[in-house]
């Protein structure tokens, strides 16, 4: 390539600065559509919580499960067991519905109650959702235990091939934390963050999951 003279200098400078502008209007058009996807996303998360609490404990838990995920409640109905909500997040509305299952919680074992009667809203939505993104049910060896039942577990916690949080300290007494079974762990920690399931020690206790941010 020959020498550049100055006419081919005052020629390349407003090309590289055209190329530049086309560029960053590019970027800056993806922002809006960013910001769409994601106020979509929340708003579908807060429906889901919101119909979960509203068929577990009525109208209340569902505009504050809605409110502590940023939307707001616009409508609520109920027919049986059924529960049909509606939110709004900014500019985005969504709907979701869930339906009360009829149950007995699970006779507590080795390592407290199991299956899902009794969890938070907040952990049942979560779930919902795992189960959506796996493609079936998330089988719970453990969730909601009483103060007695953390209590057994302490005591015995020598026993216990995972560690075992003192009573009055554990998500698993508020309902928000769940074991499962040790092969299914891996799976579940893969979509886990998309669920909102956290897994707070993968290495010394792989089967417990909570809410992410409880």
């Amino acid at each position: 390539m020959g020498p550049v003279d100055s006419n081919d200098r005052g020629q390349a400078v407003p090309l590289a600065a055209a190329m530049v502008a086309v560029v960053t209007i590019a970027l800056v058009g993806l922002v809006p559509a960013a910001q769409a996807l994601a106020d979509r996303a929340r708003a579908r998360t807060a429906a889901d919580a919101a119909a979960l609490a509203g068929a577990v404990d009525g109208e209340h838990a569902a505009r504050v499960l809605a409110r502590d995920n940023g939307a707001e409640l616009v409508d609520f109905e109920r027919t049986g067991d059924e529960v049909v909500v509606g939110v709004r997040l900014g500019d985005v509305e969504a709907r979701a519905r869930a339906r009360v299952t009829r149950r007995h919680a699970t006779s507590p074992g080795p390592e407290g109650g199991g299956g899902r009667a009794g969890l938070a809203p907040a952990m049942l939505a979560a779930l919902a959702r795992a189960d959506g993104l796996l493609g079936h049910p998330v089988h719970v060896v453990s969730g909601l235990r009483t103060r007695a039942e953390q209590q057994d577990l302490w005591d015995r916690r020598h026993t216990n091939p995972y560690p075992v949080a003192p009573p009055g300290t554990s998500d698993h007494e508020r309902g928000l934390a769940v074991d499962v079974p040790r092969d299914a762990a891996g799976a579940l920690a893969a979509i886990g963050p998309l669920a909102g399931l956290c897994q707070p020690l993968p290495e010394t206790d792989p089967v417990h999951f909570v809410v992410c941010a409880s």
